[in-house]
Formats: structure tokens, sequence, C-alpha cells
């Protein structure tokens, strides 16, 4: 069979400023130039990961997070899968992303913000913009979590742009029934402040979104 795209995003050729970054990494698990050795550590896996990421090599971040990091007794956390799902989701890779989205669930992780802005991007990256005003929706409804405000905006405005008006008004409406709930008492508090924010938001009012 033909290489795999892992071994192409491993060879020194493909980044020579990845190449350096883990040869960095290595020396400093040695104990290089007279050092005592450091053991990596979470945060160094995941800095790994987005320099994986940053250069193209997503194949290369996910065998990290699938494989180095539990066999170096690190789970991946929600920036482990941030980074590889705002990756994914540049290249508008759904199937792939969704399968990390229930990596993540069943890790017991809550989603982020940003993992739904990721999620979001990525469908309209793909041209599916029905599935990034389902996914909003979704997200809310299983994880009780919302985008930043700009990525409804940003929904909003490709739906028009593509004359799917209907799509647009979806998730318009979706919004407009997030204006009625009422905080009860058991509600987090984070989860208060993030429906506040969201409504309460000058760009997301009524006559805001009218125009």
């Amino acid at each position: 069979g033909g290489i795999t795209k892992l071994q192409q995003e491993s060879e020194k050729s493909w980044s020579p400023a990845l190449t350096a970054a883990f040869a960095f990494a290595d020396s400093l698990t040695h104990g290089a130039c007279g050092h005592q050795a450091i053991e990596l550590n979470k945060k160094s896996w995941n800095i790994l990961i987005a320099a994986c990421c940053n250069r193209g090599a997503i194949w290369r971040a996910m065998q990290i997070a699938e494989e180095t990091m539990p066999n170096n007794g690190f789970e991946p956390d929600i920036y482990t899968y941030n980074t590889i799902l705002g990756a994914l989701s540049r290249l508008g890779d759904v199937p792939t992303m969704r399968e990390y989205m229930v990596k993540l669930t069943n890790a017991g992780i809550k989603p982020h913000q940003f993992t739904v802005d990721f999620l979001v991007s990525g469908h309209l990256n793909s041209g599916d913009i029905g599935g990034a005003v389902s996914i909003v929706q979704d997200m809310f409804n299983q994880h009780s979590v919302l985008p930043p405000y700009t990525t409804h905006l940003k929904i909003i405005e490709f739906a028009l742009a593509n004359d799917l008006v209907y799509e647009a008004k979806r998730h318009v409406y979706f919004l407009q029934q997030l204006w009625k709930w009422k905080p009860n008492d058991s509600v987090d508090p984070k989860f208060r402040t993030m429906m506040y924010l969201t409504t309460r938001n000058p760009n997301l009012n009524k006559n805001a979104l009218k125009k």
C-alpha cells in the first residue's frame, strides 16, 4: 500500500519547524546539555499537538492524543480536543469532528463555547449550513453550552449569503427561544452568565436581527 498520511506528516521533510519542536521536546526528556531530564506533562503534549495542528499535521496530532498521551499516563483534556477540532474545522472534515465529539463526551469532558464554534465552522466550511444551525441547538440541548455571539452572526450571514432564508430564520427562531428563558435556582451560575450575555448582546437583539 501507499504511504499513509500519518507517515507523511511524521517525515522530517514535512515541516522543519515541527521536526525541531519534537527534537527539542525529546532532548528535554534526555537531560541534554547537562540539564536534568524533564518529563513531559499534559501541557507539554498539548503544545506539541497545537504545533502539529498549526503545521497541518493533524493525523500526527490525533496519534499523540489517542496513543502517546495515554501511554505516558495522560488523558486528553478540553484543550487537546479543542485544538484538534479547530484544525479539523478548517478542513471542513465533519465526519472526523463527529468522531472526536463522541470521544470527548465519552471521556466525560464538558464542551466549551469554542468547541461549539469549531463544530459550526466545520459545518460551514463543508457547505452544510443546516448542519451548523442544528449543531448549535444540539449542543445547547445536550450540554447546556452556547458558542460566542459572533458564531450566531456567522451562521445567519452564511445562510443569507447562500439564499438559505429558511436556515437563517431557523437560527433566529432558536435565538428568540433563548430570550424567553427564565433562570431557576438549580441553574449553574456559569450557564446563567452565558445565557445572560447571549440574550442581552446588542448584536443579537430583536432590532439587530431584523436587519
